[in-house]
């Protein structure tokens, strides 16, 4: 028991000293390798709003500042992963506005960014959930459909800073999120369609940008997180 007591004081203190030294910032890497997959021999569009290219996360808990640089992280990851799935990936400025060079159009939007310190569960871990949507646009510019995916991450302390361990949590978070995305969103009816591909329902068609109504909740893909730790 007392070597417990311990760890938590000395948690504890290192939050205090993180508080004193300007909180915590995290960036997480944009270096990450190129999935290997097989592309489909397709053109698709994406868009990144503003404010999914330049998200920032910030927060204040036990008098400590968080504060998580996502935007250029992710829009990197995505940039990498879609390159890999897709036969050549275009840019696009308005997905409203359509582009008819492009099989369909895809543009993420951050849902949430969660973290868990080890001090919130009484554990030695870190534990990170992004949370992030894709709307589907045709090539005439009409939202079809969207999917919220979820990544989990997590991390032991050990005897790493606040930021570090924070930082590897938001990275398998991502990776997770990644790996849903490349393996969930060609299942997708919608995007099914879109590829060609027979499918039992007919494309939806709607104009509003917001979430899906309950009845759509079929096109929304979560699952939980992983139970293991990092480490």
């Amino acid at each position: 028991m007392m070597r417990g007591s311990n760890r938590t004081a000395c948690l504890v203190a290192g939050l205090a000293l993180l508080a004193g030294c300007g909180g915590v910032r995290v960036a997480p890497v944009t270096s990450l390798p190129s999935p290997l997959l097989e592309p489909e021999p397709v053109t698709i569009g994406v868009h990144y709003p503003e404010e999914f290219r330049n998200f920032i996360h910030s927060e204040e808990r036990y008098q400590v500042k968080y504060e998580a640089d996502l935007g250029g992280a992710h829009v990197a990851k995505l940039d990498r992963l879609l390159g890999a799935m897709f036969q050549q990936v275009l840019k696009v400025d308005d997905p409203a506005a359509g582009d008819s060079r492009v099989r369909f159009i895809l543009v993420p939007r951050f849902e949430d960014y969660a973290f868990l310190t080890p001090r919130d569960v009484a554990g030695e871990s870190y534990i990170v959930t992004v949370r992030y949507r894709i709307d589907v646009y045709s090539p005439d510019g009409q939202r079809l459909d969207g999917y919220v995916l979820t990544g989990y991450g997590r991390q032991k302390s050990g005897m790493m800073s606040g930021a570090e361990p924070l930082k590897l949590a938001t990275e398998r978070a991502m990776r997770d999120a990644a790996a849903k995305v490349a393996t969930e969103l060609l299942s997708q009816d919608t995007v099914k369609a879109l590829l060609g591909r027979s499918v039992e329902a007919q494309l939806p068609v709607t104009s509003d940008p917001a979430p899906p109504a309950a009845s759509d909740a079929g096109s929304t893909t979560d699952s939980g997180p992983d139970a293991s730790d990092g480490g």
